[in-house]
């Protein structure tokens, strides 16, 4: 669940906006990141599917590494515009 943390993060999304996205509660938001074991499935679906819907890539673990989180490159070419407009 710390995956789902990382990806709100790389969005530049607080728990109240991504609660919003994914038709969920703040404090399911909150047990789903915290990896509150009585969270349903479909929860963290809805979650994963906002965030996967903006641009988040989700990496499963391997070998060499535990699980990760990337943002879509085309996410990340329209963030540096953003930036780059904005200063």
């Amino acid at each position: 669940m710390i995956a789902l943390r990382a990806a709100r993060s790389l969005l530049g999304l607080s728990q109240d906006e991504l609660a919003d996205v994914a038709g969920v509660s703040r404090q399911m938001v909150v047990r789903i990141e915290k990896a509150d074991g009585s969270v349903l499935v479909d929860a963290v679906t809805k979650v994963r599917v906002a965030l996967e819907t903006r641009g988040v890539i989700f990496l499963e673990a391997s070998r060499d590494h535990g699980p990760g989180v990337a943002l879509s490159r085309k996410v990340t070419k329209e963030r540096s515009a953003e930036l780059y407009i904005a200063t």
